[in-house]
């Protein structure tokens, strides 16, 4: 039995160094190349080389304009290498979005980063054969038969440009791109979902990016919405701070006004507002717009005017002085003042004093009256629980119905003993037979 105990413990100390040496060679030993690709409206996909084996957690970090922090993505890695989708048919992102991401593998205690790299997400549908052109600051993008149409977006971004830096007193902080799109379709499919059906025309901000469709209005109207759409991302580089945005209004009010440098084509609807069913209080318009026909004009009318009104009794350089306030922190109330010297309440008294009519107050809420639906009447609750004078189950004795633990457990460890037992000495006689006779 000395022996045989000697012959097993030698075994098992084989398979175990056997282990501890496949844990050292599979051990994670950094990243090798990634690499990213994708088709719109269906995935972005992510992919690592892992040099070692896998890591003891394995994440993908990424990150999209405008946000300092990176979302991160638990990954399991497969073997030599790791891979994530991202599922673009299910959580939309816009076309022409660069998404920078980086590998992050955690061992022990020991953190290691893959390179950043980054991947633009672009919007290659079937039939979309892109050309471009760079025009100044602009690069125009179009497919089909549309560079005449295109190139003259470009020029008039120019245009938009240079006027918006006079007024804000700042400078694009980087290149433009325009897409232009020639069917609604298409140009909707590059929208996604919660676009409204009456879009012509979208800026994004934070991919300095805008969107337009020769189907979307009158040539006119057009080159007036490329205007306007150029002069929101001037204003978003004349505002950008990490705490707010600036007010709605004000940003509609500026790019709708900087189309003709004027308010003569909103301040009728502002006056038949103000005469019939009311004005809405600038606060109710800082964060969103109605949804619906006269709610939307009405704001981008009321913005569109209050510029106008800041303008001739401030100066443009008010402009200027409230953009600058934006970029140092300001709330909303503070910029205004700081451009124009008097606070938020005293300039939207004078606006709306400038129609004749009383500022706008708080609607108050109704109480909600008492339910008037008939209720069916309440049967009969079962308390729950066991009924008292029910008796209980008989107990078994042990053994008797196979519910003892010591007597299933007992036959299970004794077979298994004597199982280790036989094949020990099926490895001594297999081991002795191949020694040959003892000398």
């Amino acid at each position: 039995m000395g022996r045989l105990s000697r012959w097993l413990g030698a075994a098992t100390l084989a398979i175990g160094c056997g282990f501890v040496g496949a844990d050292a060679v599979a051990a994670f030993d950094g990243f090798g190349e990634v690499s990213a690709d994708s088709t719109y409206g269906q995935h972005i996909t992510f992919q690592a080389d892992i040099q070692g084996g896998a890591p003891d957690r394995l994440e993908l970090l990424m990150r999209t304009p405008g946000s300092e922090e990176s979302f991160v993505v638990p990954v399991e890695a497969g073997g030599s290498d790791a891979r994530y989708v991202w599922d673009t048919s299910v959580d939309y992102v816009t076309p022409n979005t660069l998404v920078t991401y980086q590998w992050r593998a955690t061992e022990g205690e020991l953190v290691s980063l893959s390179a950043e790299s980054s991947i633009r997400y672009a919007d290659d549908r079937e039939g979309l054969d892109w050309r471009s052109a760079q025009l100044g600051e602009a690069t125009v993008h179009w497919y089909g038969s549309a560079e005449g149409q295109a190139r003259r977006f470009g020029e008039l971004t120019a245009v938009g440009v240079e006027q918006a830096e006079d007024l804000l007193g700042t400078r694009l902080a980087g290149p433009v791109d325009v897409f232009v799109y020639d069917s609604r379709d298409d140009f909707f499919g590059a929208l996604g979902p919660g676009a409204r059906e009456w879009t012509g025309a979208a800026a994004y901000s934070e991919i300095r990016t805008i969107f337009m469709w020769l189907g979307g209005g009158s040539p006119a109207y057009l080159e007036r919405a490329m205007v306007h759409e150029v002069t929101h991302i001037v204003f978003h580089d004349a505002t950008d701070n990490p705490f707010h945005e600036p007010a709605r209004w004000l940003n509609e009010g500026f790019a709708t006004w900087s189309e003709t440098r004027d308010a003569g084509g909103e301040r009728p609807i502002v006056e038949s507002e103000a005469a019939g069913g009311g004005l809405f209080a600038f606060e109710a318009i800082t964060e969103q717009f109605p949804i619906g026909e006269r709610g939307g004009r009405l704001s981008y009318a009321q913005g569109t005017t209050m510029i106008d009104l800041v303008v001739d009794r401030y100066g443009e350089d008010a402009l200027a002085r409230m953009m600058a306030a934006y970029r140092d922190g300001a709330s909303d109330a503070e910029a205004l003042q700081a451009g124009t010297g008097v606070s938020a309440d005293d300039l939207y008294a004078e606006f709306y004093a400038e129609f004749d009519v009383e500022a706008p107050t708080p609607v108050r809420a109704e109480p909600i009256g008492a339910s008037n639906v008939d209720r069916p009447t309440a049967g009969r609750v079962d308390p729950g629980g066991v009924d008292p004078g029910t008796e209980a189950p008989p107990e078994s004795a042990p053994g008797e119905d196979g519910d003892d633990p010591d007597a299933s457990v007992l036959p299970l460890a004794i077979g298994l003993f004597l199982g280790l037992a036989v094949a020990g000495v099926a490895v001594v006689v297999v081991l002795r037979r191949s020694r040959g006779p003892a000398r």
